[in-house]
């Protein structure tokens, strides 16, 4: 493994495994999102960024994660708020979590706001990551 493109596939398949293995560990943590949801929408994305970035380090012992949010990025050049290390392979990677409008929550974005749409537009779901990248 070499590329931060790489690493991340493997987070995101890792990910996938370790949440179809437990599913309660995901949803307690989701659920948790969504209620501080109900408390404010100014809040609720931070204190989100900040409950998957402390999911990752409790639950995925070969990375580490480091929320960055506004305190890195504060001219917001950049949209991603956490900070992923491979511990392995010591590749780090940025991932951002949002949600637009009625839109699915997401990981990885981009500031324009192009993803969500142009995923809109597929007949079919894109279900493999490596076709991500193809897409876009």
């Amino acid at each position: 493994m070499k590329t931060a493109k790489e690493a991340y596939l493997d987070f995101i398949k890792r990910l996938t495994h370790l949440i179809s293995k437990n599913p309660q560990l995901i949803n307690t943590t989701l659920s948790n999102i969504f209620t501080i949801r109900l408390i404010g929408n100014k809040t609720h994305g931070d204190l989100a960024e900040i409950a998957i970035s402390e999911f990752i380090n409790q639950y995925m012992d070969d990375f580490k994660s480091l929320h960055v949010g506004k305190d890195l990025f504060r001219a917001k050049e950049y949209e991603e708020d956490i900070r992923i290390t491979n511990k392995i392979h010591n590749i780090d990677f940025a991932i951002s979590l949002k949600a637009y409008g009625v839109g699915p929550l997401q990981l990885s974005t981009d500031k324009h706001f192009r993803m969500f749409p142009r995923l809109k537009t597929e007949e079919c779901p894109i279900s493999d990551p490596e076709n991500y990248f193809r897409t876009f």
